[in-house]
């Protein structure tokens, strides 16, 4: 079986993915999100929306044959520069590609801002049901660390709890859709 080519490999013989290269051949709308572009290609006219959504919900654009996250080419076009990090998007949309909804993140930062996992019974991180105990249990992460939050009879206690956690641990990137189901 044939190895993958790395990135690095695949970008052979091509032009390096620019900021100037990228404004080129792609039109950012930082109001609305959208990219429009400004080259004809493979059957899509100037100003035809540039970009397709992935398996994961993500945009992404096709450079110079190479496939990059519209949030990442959105920070490019904006900054002049690749972020040196992860990009957020802080309403945890996905394909909301508006400038006021980026940050770069790191790693870390980026992983707090996320929704419940499919098998999340309570809709929100870090909540869920002990019936040992018949009570709903608050935690939270912290410096590779789960800190208990304690339990409560009702769910939005619990709720309610691992909130106020999250405004004080994680700041500007607490999860602002966490809800409970």
């Amino acid at each position: 079986m044939a190895r993958k080519k790395t990135l690095a490999e695949s970008r052979k013989g091509r032009p390096e993915t620019t900021a100037e290269r990228v404004r080129a051949l792609i039109e950012y709308q930082p109001d609305t999100g959208t990219f429009l572009r400004r080259v004809a290609r493979g059957g899509q006219r100037i100003g035809a929306l540039a970009g397709s959504r992935n398996s994961h919900g993500y945009l992404q654009i096709e450079i110079d044959y190479v496939l990059f996250p519209a949030h990442r080419i959105a920070w490019l076009i904006m900054t002049g520069e690749w972020p040196k990090h992860h990009i957020d998007h802080r309403n945890g949309m996905r394909a909301d590609n508006r400038w006021k909804n980026l940050r770069e993140a790191t790693p870390q930062q980026n992983a707090r801002n996320r929704k419940p996992g499919k098998s999340n019974k309570s809709g929100t991180v870090g909540v869920y049901f002990v019936p040992a105990s018949n009570k709903w249990e608050a935690a939270i992460g912290l410096d590779n660390r789960t800190i208990n939050l304690g339990r409560y009879k009702e769910k939005q206690d619990a709720i309610n709890a691992r909130k106020a956690a999250e405004a004080l641990v994680y700041g500007e990137f607490a999860p602002c859709y966490s809800e409970a189901a």
